[in-house]
């Protein structure tokens, strides 16, 4: 899966970071806040650059960055993500 965008600084470092607005993104998410099952909706984590799942679906109204299409039961790891940013 390529990435949609590339961003990068010209004063910056030469390769810039891949981002993603829609589609199936593998993405960096961390289980602490519970075991990430595939459906569940996933918003941003208190570490910096990864997803958690949501537990609060009232708060995450607005804040949701997709849906988990595979597990993670524990720790940090690689999760595919349907991104649907609006």
């Amino acid at each position: 899966l390529s990435a949609g965008v590339v961003l990068s600084d010209p004063s910056g470092p030469k390769d810039g970071l891949p981002i993603a607005m829609s589609g199936r993104i593998w993405t960096l998410c961390d289980a602490s806040n519970g075991p990430i099952e595939a459906g569940d909706l996933l918003t941003t984590s208190d570490t910096p650059g990864r997803a958690m799942k949501v537990t609060d679906h009232a708060r995450a109204t607005g804040a949701t960055i997709g849906k988990a299409m595979t597990e993670l039961a524990s720790g940090e790891g690689l999760g595919l993500v349907l991104v649907s940013l609006q």
